[in-house]
């Protein structure tokens, strides 16, 4: 059977529409379109952003039944395939199967069908609580890299203020790109050099102050005092809102979240991170700010407040990657971690015949 895209784009719609804030929908509707071109209807069966408005009613649509109908038809083997079949990092793939989960189990709550994906597991391997990132997916980079990149973005004029105040906000702050471009000026409350900080809307619509550190301060009140007027005079119309965003284009309007992962994409090129093979894109700079406060000895608890993070389970992946880094510094350090290391007579840990060893 064929899906009807008129319909999926219906239920869709519906779905995105049940949640509150912008970049939830965007991200969702993204990751939905990958279960869309498995279907065999692509883009025809998602809504583009524009298109998102309620659906009252579609648990009455004969159409939109059949299709949900179908869904269920396809068996576990099906959707278990789709799983596997699903490129990119293991961060990804985890996050496009708890897209369709949410989904599916919206839809099959409010038109009373079978939820078809109750039981599909998220790539990698699970626990109890459903799937564990480990230290592998988070890309965090040294801090001779961050001075890389800093060094990099560094350049004369307007749109070089704001890349460097860019960097250090995303960062020093551990900002999401989302929460960045989300930023006003109305929010920046930096007076007090003693207690500067940032109200920044994060997921859930949840609201919370973020320290702002030396660095970030410094940097951002530069672009916010020469930078940032000169572009937004380039300003011609757009959204009201545009007038009050900290981070705008060429044009004077606010940045969208592509502009900021190609502004740190750029970045990361020229300063020579790419061609190394590493991984450069704007959630890596917050990764790289929760790793770094914990290597430092802060608090969990803290950096689970800076970083907004509503569970500390999950602010707890930073002390993976710390574990991680500090085993590799050991093992490169310590004669006795190296491979093929033997005792050697002169070794002081090496007990003489009728000596003792402590």
């Amino acid at each position: 059977m064929s899906v009807d895209p008129a319909a999926l784009r219906r239920v869709v719609a519906a779905f995105l529409a049940s949640r509150t804030s912008a970049s939830t929908r965007e991200a969702y509707r993204r990751d939905l379109t990958h279960l869309a071109v498995a279907l065999g209807v692509g883009a025809d069966g998602i809504p583009s952003a524009s298109d998102v408005r309620d659906a009252f009613g579609i648990e009455d649509d004969p159409e939109v039944r059949t299709v949900l109908e179908h869904l269920v038809d396809l068996g576990p083997d099906w959707w278990r395939d789709w799983r596997d079949r699903l490129e990119g990092s293991p961060a990804t793939r985890r996050r496009r199967v708890a897209a369709v989960r949410a989904f599916c189990r919206w839809w099959s709550r409010g038109c009373d069908l079978e939820n078809p994906v109750a039981d599909l597991r998220p790539p990698g391997g699970t626990d109890r609580g459903g799937a564990r990132r480990g230290a592998q997916d988070v890309v965090a980079f040294a801090q001779a890299d961050m001075r890389r990149l800093l060094d990099a973005a560094r350049r004369p004029g307007p749109v070089g203020a704001r890349d460097v105040a860019l960097i250090e906000i995303l960062y020093g702050c551990g900002l999401r790109a989302s929460e960045a471009v989300g930023l006003d000026v109305s929010a920046c409350n930096l007076d007090d050099l003693e207690d500067p900080y940032l109200v920044v809307t994060g997921k859930g619509s949840r609201v919370r102050a973020v320290a702002v550190p030396y660095g970030a301060r410094v940097a951002l009140e530069a672009y916010l005092r020469v930078g940032r007027p000169e572009l937004a005079a380039r300003r011609r119309g757009g959204a009201p809102a545009d007038a009050d965003a900290v981070f705008v284009s060429v044009r004077g309007r606010r940045l969208a979240r592509e502009d900021v992962w190609r502004i740190i994409v750029a970045i990361g090129r020229r300063a020579g991170l790419t061609e190394e093979g590493g991984r450069v894109f704007p959630h890596a700079l917050r990764h790289s700010c929760g790793t770094h406060l914990i290597q430092a000895g802060v608090d969990i608890r803290y950096v689970q407040a800076h970083l907004g993070h509503a569970s500390p389970v999950t602010t707890e992946v930073y002390t993976h990657v710390t574990a991680a880094h500090l085993k590799s510094d050991f093992d490169r350090a310590h004669p006795r971690a190296r491979s093929g290391a033997g005792h050697r007579a002169d070794d002081p840990g090496r007990a003489e015949p009728g000596g003792e060893q402590a």
